[in-house]
């Protein structure tokens, strides 16, 4: 992220070859269309080389800073948009990457790629029902705070504190799981 902040164009390279993939599967989940989401991908990565200097290392490694920017502007675009029937997590069978020349197709990483999304799933499977619920509905149904809160009739501050303690039992397992790769 330093060296895209110094207009270093390998380095944004680099970085869209490792996370353009991710970034559009990301807003696959929460746009359900390709086109937006292939516009959100090219959008994150605009702003990640125009305004590469908001990113702080202390606050967030470089994916994490690149997953809350995609989630956050695939948010944005659905809600200029009609809404359309959330997707749940459990019912999704899409591959967590799409293909699209961003992540590795070879047999190998396809392999990891597939053992990656069976940790998450794993770890998510073991969080409390209403943990994953939350999650659920917040990464993959792309819904906020308070439209969780008013979904499923809890307080916001409920909805807020499942998230957190979600993420956190979520991170930790990953951790023994050993896919928790800081970088």
């Amino acid at each position: 992220m330093r060296r895209i902040a110094e207009r270093d164009s390998d380095a944004m390279r680099e970085l869209y070859d490792r996370h353009a993939g991710l970034v559009y599967a990301i807003a696959m989940k929460v746009l359900h269309n390709r086109d937006d989401a292939a516009d959100v991908t090219e959008d994150v990565f605009f702003e990640l080389w125009d305004k590469a200097s908001r990113f702080d290392a202390s606050r967030a490694s470089p994916s994490t800073y690149i997953v809350m920017l995609a989630r956050s502007r695939a948010i944005d675009r659905a809600r200029r948009k009609p809404r359309e029937a959330a997707v749940s997590l459990e019912k999704t069978e899409e591959p967590l990457y799409a293909s699209d020349g961003g992540t590795d197709n070879t047999p190998a990483g396809a392999a990891e790629l597939g053992e990656q999304r069976t940790l998450v799933r794993q770890a998510l499977e073991k969080l409390d029902p209403a943990q994953r619920e939350v999650l659920s509905e917040a990464y993959f149904g792309g819904l906020s705070h308070s439209e969780i809160a008013e979904k499923l009739n809890k307080p916001l501050g409920t909805v807020k504190t499942y998230i957190r303690q979600g993420l956190i039992r979520l991170r930790e397992q990953l951790r023994r799981s050993g896919s928790g790769t800081p970088e």
